[in-house]
């Protein structure tokens, strides 16, 4: 894509910071808790298990397979041939468990392919449950009185399960996947500025929130700006640099949301955080 920064901090849209987890925090994980104690556990706790996770999945592919064919697989070269990462953490997958605890390999690339598989349906689950929550909150906005059927959990995860088909059988999310990185992590940095805004309406200390929204909000504003200048426009891309645009204005909307709660801190803190 370019460069270590910023799109390395665009392209890894992992629990560090992610618009996406902060949607799954605020719109499920929340109403799981009994207690608000809970909830650095299960925080950080989900975050050194995930980074576990990250480091059982670079043994795998480390381990498992020779680098030659992992190349091969994940990078080919000849013509026609697809790119398959999947398929070569799975053959890592089963040479590891073949090593280490002598499970044949063939058994060990199923189960390694299972792996992911459980991963993109738990993912998929929780995608639908949160599409789900903001087309019931989208209603609200657009209608003064929403219509009945617009409250039905059936019809808004049906709503939800058409419209990922769609993308699915047209091919058409392959065109905006690219742009989906700097889509994710501008949602991050709303969310950074939501939680920065509520810590200090209560008087706590915020700065720990408020770096990275402005750290987030830099990258994403510039990872947008290289891409279209660099990639985009050059390539005749108008549909990726339409919505490259678009999420520029959604970021200088952040940040005119950002100052706004700012001087509604300063000014009252007793209004402060409604713009969030």
């Amino acid at each position: 894509l370019g460069p270590v920064w910023p799109f390395l901090f665009i392209t890894v849209a992992c629990g560090a910071i992610s618009g996406f987890h902060a949607l799954v925090a605020g719109g499920t994980s929340s109403k799981q808790v009994a207690k608000e104690s809970h909830v650095k556990k299960i925080a950080f706790g989900g975050m050194l298990l995930e980074g576990l996770l990250a480091i059982g999945v670079m043994i795998a592919v480390g381990c498992g397979i020779l680098f030659s064919d992992y190349v091969n697989i994940a990078f080919p070269t000849a013509a026609g041939v697809k790119a398959n990462p999947i398929l070569a953490f799975a053959i890592g997958v089963g040479g590891l468990l073949d090593k280490a605890l002598g499970i044949p390999p063939v058994y060990g690339t199923v189960f390694g392919i299972l792996m992911v598989e459980g991963f993109i349906i738990t993912t998929l689950d929780t995608a639908i449950r949160l599409e789900r929550y903001l087309l019931e909150e989208l209603w609200q906005v657009l209608f003064k009185n929403v219509p009945k059927i617009m409250k039905s959990y059936f019809f808004n995860a049906f709503l939800c399960v058409v419209l990922m088909y769609i993308l699915a059988y047209t091919n058409a999310f392959a065109a905006i996947w690219p742009i989906f990185g700097s889509a994710n992590q501008l949602l991050a940095s709303l969310a950074l500025i939501a939680v920065s805004a509520w810590l200090a309406k209560r008087k706590k200390t915020a700065w720990f929130t408020v770096l990275p929204a402005i750290f987030m909000m830099i990258t994403t504003l510039y990872s947008l700006v290289s891409l279209l200048v660099h990639k985009y426009l050059p390539k005749s891309n108008y549909a990726l640099a339409v919505t490259d645009v678009a999420l520029m204005i959604l970021s200088i909307g952040v940040i005119v949301l950002a100052l706004r709660s700012w001087r509604e801190l300063r000014n009252g803190p007793s209004t402060a955080g409604e713009a969030v």
